[in-house]
């Protein structure tokens, strides 16, 4: 195959799906990852994509992107704290859990118990500082490149170290969930690490409050059946409910 058809059928990918990841293309069109980065590289000096780790995204995509934390944070923060009182019922007293980014998240953190003895595994600073009054928890931060805006740790060491971790309880957040799209996010770079997670947890709780259903992301996570729990507030509405559970989801609705 031509590097010019190849290139092509990138950007119909792209065109698509939103993103494209390196291995899959060189796998798929039985060529290198080095000859595949360089596509990757020729394509976005045309401007006709934005390389990342692991892939690229369309141009079109980076228009679509999620609001900065320092809005996020104001957000349905009663609802975020509402459904962080019910994730923190599923929290052990020992064990490993591992805390995802986001501010639903980092409402997750403030609600842990004080007693707990087990460890924390996260790439979130702000749920470091959060964290840090636990006296008896062990806390464990991933490595990688400081993404200023977030206060939080990406990138290959954040990956490779984020991949070989089986917590007992993963909580995750996302951009979006509808019951036909599935769970979705905003961010290209950590959707493997999410999934790798989500795949090598024994409970899995995906937290999003009810503004973030019936909309889509640019990048699928998952079904919606594959979290064990999705984990949201009282303000879904019942139509909502209904899809979700027609499609196998888990729902666990914090109290008004």
């Amino acid at each position: 195959m031509l590097a010019q058809e190849r290139r092509s059928l990138i950007l119909e990918d792209l065109r698509t799906q939103g993103g494209v990841e390196t291995d899959d293309i060189a796998q798929r069109y039985g060529v290198s990852v080095e000859t595949v980065r360089r596509d990757l590289l020729e394509l976005e000096k045309l401007a006709l994509l934005k390389r990342v780790y692991g892939g690229a995204i369309s141009i079109a995509v980076t228009s679509r992107s999620e609001a900065p934390h320092s809005e996020r944070e104001n957000i349905a923060s009663e609802q975020k704290a509402q459904i962080a009182e019910r994730v923190a019922e599923l929290i052990p007293e020992s064990g490993t859990v591992f805390l995802d980014l986001g501010t639903t998240v980092e409402a997750v953190a403030r609600a842990f118990p004080s007693s707990f003895s087990g460890t924390i595994v996260t790439a979130s600073l702000r749920a470091v500082g959060t964290l840090s009054r636990l006296e008896r928890a062990e806390i464990i931060v991933s490595g990688g490149r400081l993404r200023k805006s977030e206060l939080s740790l990406s990138g290959t060491m954040a990956t490779s170290f984020l991949d070989g971790l089986y917590p007992d309880l993963a909580v995750i957040s996302i951009g979006a969930i509808t019951a036909d799209a599935g769970v979705t996010d905003y961010d290209f770079d950590e959707m493997h690490v999410k999934q790798s997670v989500l795949a090598n947890s024994q409970t899995s709780v995906v937290v999003a409050d009810s503004s973030k259903f019936g909309k889509t992301a640019p990048f699928k996570l998952c079904d919606v059946e594959i979290p064990t729990y999705i984990a949201t507030d009282s303000g879904l509405d019942q139509s909502a409910i209904d899809a979700l559970k027609d499609r196998g989801a888990q729902l666990l609705l914090a109290d008004a």
